[in-house]
C-alpha cells in the first residue's frame, strides 16, 4: 500500500516519530498492566499511571485504546476469524468503524496492536462527519479484499446520526456491484445494537467486522479488516511490548 510517490523524508520522519512515542509510552504501558493484574480498574488505573509520567491527552488516549484488562483479553482474541476463512459467510460490517480505520491506514496514520488482539487507530481529534466525505479509497480497498475472499453476503450498517449516511450508503450499494459482491448497505438509528444483536445470535452465525471494544464483547466471530490489509501486505502495527 505504500505510495511510491510518498516523500521519503517524511516517511522515515513519521517512523521516527512513532519510535519516539512507543520508546516513551512502553513504561507506562507496563506499569498499567501490572496494576490491573490486581484487579484495578482500567481507566482511572491509566489516569493514575499518567498523571505519574506527566503524559499529553493524545498520549492517555493512546493508552486507553491500547491496553485492556486482563479479563477481556482471552474473550476477545478467541472470537477473531482468520482472515481468509469467511469465504461463504454472512457478513456484517460495523460501516463506519471498517472504513475510518482502513482510511487511517491507507492515509499512513499510526496504527497500533491492542493489547486484546485488534488493529486501532488513535485519529480521533477530527468528527467522524469530515472523516467520512473522503473513503472511496478505503472502500475500495475493503471491497477488493472482500472480493477476493468471496462471503457468501455481505452487510455494510452505517449510523443514520452521522451526516450524509444515506447517501454513502447509496455510493457502498453501487460500488458492491462494481465488485460483484451480493448484499447490502443501509443506514440504522440504533447500529451498535443491531450489530450486537445479529452478530450475537448463535443461530445465524454472521461474522461481524469491527474493532469497538463493545461490539466485540457481544457477539459470537469477529473479522479484523485492517489486520487482514496489513497482513496482506507486510506492514507492521506498533506494538507497545
Amino acid at each position: 500500500m505504500r505510495d511510491p510517490h510518498v516523500n521519503s523524508t517524511n516517511f522515515s520522519g513519521s517512523c521516527l516519530k512513532d519510535e519516539l512515542l512507543k520508546e516513551k509510552l512502553l513504561k507506562p504501558a507496563r506499569d498499567i498492566r501490572s496494576i490491573l493484574r490486581w484487579g484495578y480498574p482500567k481507566f482511572s488505573t491509566i489516569r493514575f499511571v499518567a498523571d505519574h509520567f506527566q503524559l499529553s491527552l493524545e498520549e492517555r488516549h493512546i493508552l486507553t485504546r491500547v491496553i485492556m484488562p486482563p479479563n477481556k483479553i482471552v474473550s476477545r482474541i478467541n472470537k477473531k476469524v482468520a482472515c481468509e476463512c469467511i469465504k461463504d459467510r454472512d457478513l456484517l460490517l460495523d460501516g463506519y468503524n471498517v472504513l475510518l480505520s482502513v482510511d487511517s491506514l491507507l492515509k499512513k496514520e499510526t496504527m497500533w496492536f491492542c493489547d486484546d488482539g485488534y488493529i486501532r487507530d488513535t485519529r480521533y481529534y477530527f468528527s467522524k462527519a469530515k472523516q467520512a466525505e473522503d473513503i472511496e479509497e478505503a472502500l475500495n480497498a475493503v471491497l477488493k479484499f472482500l472480493s477476493e475472499t468471496g462471503p457468501k453476503s455481505v452487510v455494510f450498517l452505517l449510523d443514520v446520526q452521522i451526516s450524509r449516511s444515506g447517501e454513502l450508503a447509496g455510493f457502498i450499494r453501487h460500488k458492491m456491484k462494481e465488485y460483484g459482491i451480493p448484499g447490502e448497505a443501509k443506514t440504522s438509528k440504533i447500529a451498535d445494537f443491531e450489530l450486537k444483536t445479529e452478530g450475537g445470535n448463535s443461530e445465524k452465525k454472521i461474522v461481524v467486522a469491527t474493532s469497538d471494544g463493545i461490539i466485540v464483547d457481544s457477539v459470537l466471530e469477529v473479522l479484523d479488516i485492517p489486520a487482514c490489509l496489513m497482513e496482506k501486505t507486510g506492514i507492521e502495527p506498533i506494538r507497545l511490548y
